[in-house]
């Protein structure tokens, strides 16, 4: 009788680029409670998510960790691009008026989502902070109204179309870390707990609202 191996753990898809202070990158890195592994590039820092997270089911997602984390305004502004539960979702962590998280999803055969909860970002958005010229947010509308592609395409597409570095990342998160200057950062336990102690607090506190049973 032979046996099967089990299969291979899909890795995290999930990146940050960050166009902001390194210095201040480096700090916000250091706090992660997921492992990710940081490297320059010309114009913008890129954060990888490169393994599971340290923190406990239902908090055990690296992408949607990576991607639900605010960016200080010192370190962004930022452009994230993530695979989650198969829909490809672009996060924007901007500045002037934005002062939260905004978002972009995208579904197959659907095309974009307005979940929600979330305050939505436009193309308009994402083309003013790669630093575009204006005329790309016409190709980037054309390309989120294409429902036919797998979410790891359409995000690759998406950084194509904005010129930025790192969509074979989102596929190969191990090349991460052989780029110049690379640097890995593992959870550590006394942020793991702050990560718990916060989740327990918000918990507790919808509870007290009534907005939980």
């Amino acid at each position: 009788m032979t046996s099967s191996s089990p299969s291979a753990v899909e890795p995290p898809r999930g990146l940050l680029l960050l166009g902001g202070s390194r210095a201040e990158i480096a700090d916000w890195a250091k706090r992660t409670v997921v492992p990710l592994v940081v490297a320059p590039t010309d114009a913008w820092t890129v954060a990888v998510a490169t393994g599971e997270p340290m923190t406990a089911s239902p908090y055990d997602d690296a992408a949607l960790l990576l991607a639900s984390r605010p960016v200080p305004i010192t370190a962004g502004p930022a452009l994230g691009f993530f695979e989650i539960d198969g829909r490809a979702v672009v996060t924007v962590h901007g500045s002037g008026r934005r002062r939260g998280t905004g978002w972009v999803v995208w579904e197959p055969e659907i095309g974009l989502l307005r979940p929600p909860g979330l305050d939505l970002a436009g193309p308009a958005e994402l083309v003013r902070i790669a630093a575009c010229a204006p005329s790309v947010r016409d190709e980037l509308v054309d390309l989120l109204h294409e429902t036919r592609s797998r979410p790891l395409t359409m995000l690759q597409a998406v950084m194509a179309t904005l010129s930025l570095p790192g969509a074979r990342l989102l596929a190969e998160p191990e090349r991460a870390g052989s780029m110049p200057s690379a640097k890995a950062h593992g959870p550590r336990e006394v942020e793991v707990g702050r990560f718990e102690d916060a989740v327990a607090d918000s918990v507790r506190l919808r509870r007290e609202l009534g907005a939980l049973p």
